[in-house]
């Protein structure tokens, strides 16, 4: 039976405050640069750049209080399976405690509220800025929650143990940072020509072998509805051998779940192989080896979409081009609106599909850059937003006022446009929506009882690209208040218009999905549309005065042309 607890006794401790860096690891899989081969198993480290956190044992005679405070504390020790952590545990609960159930997130400047209140029982508070899910999928809260816990203790030889654990490991924002990198795993949309990427947060020790693993499970929210994987279940992938050529590029022999693939089923296994391992921090490149031959198949299978980077805007007429704004008249792109006032243009990548809003605002007009599509004018409905185009020949029309679904035009006949049902849209108001560059992935800011609210979720389509549904989101929190504009970036960063919690002044910022992001220079208060394109760093906007502007170094610079609503493309 376990001793009374003190009822009054109450431990603080700083989150960070038991962390301590040394040397970098040498444990992990060594990969040589030359030489003969030496194969290995994913199951091994393949981060040579990982610091080493120390964690430290229970001390001998530590009250209730600190058993659990060190017990915490020792979640940054994931080596020989949390055994240091393990230590602060009962003999039962040492064998039974799952430490990758996940991790919630707090940050390092926030303390842990311990206290003992009853007799074998131990609370523990934390301000919970998120947590990791076990296959990796981290959510944010907007701002910090606490979240109690309660877990029992015993004595056991004389000394305190936890006899109940919370599943899971608590770690500080700092600690995260050092132990965990960030992955995406890559999926194939029903089409099979673009790869989506679904972001994932793994140990920085086995984040090779647990990216891999996580590919077999499948994706995650939003994406389950949305895309495909011919990944087949027990690839075993985490335990395929690795080495390193002669060139000191990392080899990958495929086993054989995925080599007797059909040919076309192997070509988007290898794709999705290779895109989830490149995106690792560690990795640059990779070769996928078959029996010790390489199993390039040539044709590549599903790449991953690249956002737009040519500049354009809507001049006084027509869409022009803002490659050259040195050019005393800017270039013409469509010619079948070279001679009226549009709004909010967008053109395609994929074809010469473009779009924009009547000068009114009150229709969609649909042509080509080529007269290859026959123009026609659709009014939606009221207060329209931006139109977007997909690369499977919609331009999707959305209003401020929603009803559970959003409007794709065909860009071949009316009789083809779809209604892509959104039940969880209806009763908001729509303040923005945009399509990332492989059609899959969405962003949409709406107002829910007069708060913003921004989600991310994916369109649903048919093995024709037919959008169908948008699935459940996904809430993404930002550090901006009363958002105003979110826009794609790049695959895996958006561009926001907001404001600073703190000041309420206007800022501009680029958001990782994955991480904080960077804020751009302060901009006018008077700007109300921003773009910008990852791939050539580049931010345009216009203010509600007429003028356009561009980030210039670590300021907004005007540009001498009379365009509004400027995009990519």
């Amino acid at each position: 039976m376990p001793d009374h607890l003190p009822t009054s006794r109450r431990a603080l401790v700083r989150g960070g405050a038991a962390i301590a860096v040394s040397a970098v690891l040498a444990s992990c899989a060594r990969i040589p640069a030359a030489g003969s081969v030496h194969h290995e198993s994913l199951s091994g480290a393949a981060n040579p750049d990982v610091p080493y956190v120390q964690p430290q044992p229970p001390a001998d005679g530590a009250a209730p209080e600190e058993i659990v405070s060190g017990f915490v504390l020792a979640g940054v020790g994931p080596e020989d399976d949390f055994g240091v952590a393990r230590k602060y545990l009962s003999d039962e609960a040492r064998s039974s405690w799952d430490p990758r159930a996940g991790v919630t997130l707090y940050s390092a400047g926030d303390e842990l509220a311990v206290s003992a209140e009853d007799e074998g029982t131990v609370t523990l508070t934390v301000q919970a800025m998120g947590q990791v899910d076990r296959s990796g999928v981290r959510t944010l809260h907007g701002s910090p929650s606490a979240r109690t816990v309660e877990l029992g203790v015993t004595k056991e030889d004389g000394q305190w143990r936890i006899s109940r654990p919370p599943d899971g490991i608590f770690l500080s924002d700092s600690a995260f940072s050092l132990l965990f990198r960030a992955a995406r795993l890559y999926f194939p949309e029903p089409r099979l020509l673009h790869l989506v990427p679904d972001p994932r947060w793994f140990f920085a020790r086995e984040v090779t072998a647990a990216a891999l693993a996580a590919l077999e499970e499948g994706p995650a929210d939003p994406l389950v509805k949305a895309v495909r994987t011919v990944i087949p279940d027990g690839a075993h992938l985490s335990s395929a051998p690795v080495s390193a050529g002669g060139d000191g590029i990392l080899q990958l022999d495929l086993p054989g779940t995925i080599t007797s693939l059909s040919a076309g089923r192997r070509r988007v296994a290898i794709a999705q192989i290779q895109a989830t391992l490149r995106s690792v921090p560690a990795l640059s490149d990779v070769r996928m080896l078959a029996d010790g031959k390489d199993a390039d198949p040539g044709d590549k299978g599903p790449t991953r979409a690249l956002p737009g980077h040519r500049p354009i805007a809507a001049g006084r007429t027509g869409v022009i081009s803002l490659a050259d704004i040195s050019a005393a008249d800017a270039d013409q792109l469509v010619p079948a609106l070279a001679k009226e006032s549009v709004r909010a243009p967008a053109l395609s990548q994929a074809s010469p599909l473009v779009a924009a809003l009547r000068k009114d605002s009150a229709a969609v007009i649909l042509c080509s850059s080529d007269d290859s599509v026959d123009r026609r004018e659709v009014a939606v409905g009221p207060d329209l937003l931006p139109p977007r185009i997909d690369d499977a020949g919609y331009v999707w029309a959305p209003t401020t006022v929603t009803s559970a679904a959003l409007l794709a035009l065909s860009s071949r006949r009316p009789d083809d446009d779809a209604k892509v049902g959104a039940s969880w849209l209806s009763g908001r108001r729509l303040v923005g929506f945009d399509l990332a560059a492989d059609a899959t992935r969405a962003l949409v800011l709406s107002r829910e009882d007069g708060d913003p609210r921004l989600d991310l979720c994916a369109v649903v389509r048919n093995e024709h690209g037919v959008p169908l549904s948008l699935s459940e989101p996904v809430q993404l929190s930002t550090s901006l208040g009363s958002l105003r504009q979110a826009t794609w970036y790049d695959e895996s960063s958006v561009l926001l218009l907001g404001e600073d919690t703190e000041s309420g002044a206007l800022r501009a910022q680029v958001m990782e999905l994955q991480g904080d992001g960077d804020r751009l220079p302060a901009p006018p208060e008077t700007i109300d549309w921003v773009v910008g394109s990852g791939m050539t760093v580049a931010v345009w906007a216009c203010t509600s005065d007429g003028r356009l502007l561009r980030v210039e170094g670590s300021s907004w610079g005007d540009v001498d042309l009379q365009a509004i609503d400027p995009a990519f493309y």
